[in-house]
């Protein structure tokens, strides 16, 4: 039996938000390798399809609820910042920590990375591509829920998040606490 039924919301590693369109059984490597699959539809991505075994609950997990998400948002300046300063350690620390597959490690990679981005600008120069890379892939992943908990478009919660940072953006450009 599965913990989802066709209808209910949750979370997918790689699609974000999904609801669970349908539940079927699939041989999708031949004959006699039935498996029981969820059938998803990423809400973010209309006309997009997943499939995911039922018994596997590595890729899937229940969607943070609403208070959750409010208490991440509200937190965000308590959220540590990762100083570390070699590119290719800062780049493992953050695929550890998108990999936990959790809203709270997603906010401080964002966090980090966007505090670095300004920091650069308000200094002159550009944003590392790296940074970019990570920002599009954890920002997504992040807004999207918080988004659906909140009951919000991803650029209310996006500007709700990075306002909450403004303090923080400040006086770390004053600083230049990360480079």
């Amino acid at each position: 039996m599965s913990d989802y039924q066709v209808g209910d919301y949750l979370m997918h590693e790689g699609s974000g938000v999904c609801q669970v369109a349908e539940i079927t059984e699939k041989a999708l490597q031949g004959r006699g390798s039935e498996r029981l699959y969820y059938s998803l539809e990423p809400v973010f991505q209309r006309g997009s399809q997943v499939l995911t075994p039922v018994a596997s609950k590595m890729r899937i997990r229940d969607v943070k609820t609403k208070d959750e998400m409010q208490k991440l948002l509200d937190s965000v300046l308590d959220l540590p910042v990762i100083t570390e300063q070699n590119i290719r350690a800062l780049g493992e620390i953050f695929k550890e920590l998108m990999s936990e597959f959790d809203p709270v490690p997603l906010a401080t990679v964002v966090k980090t990375v966007y505090l670095r981005e300004q920091i650069r600008m308000a200094s002159g120069k550009k944003a590392m591509s790296s940074d970019e890379k990570v920002m599009a892939t954890a920002g997504r992943r992040l807004f999207e829920e918080m988004a659906f908990a909140l009951e919000e478009d991803m650029d209310t919660v996006q500007k709700a998040f990075f306002g909450n940072l403004k303090k923080e953006k400040d006086q770390c450009i004053k600083t230049l606490k990360i480079q």
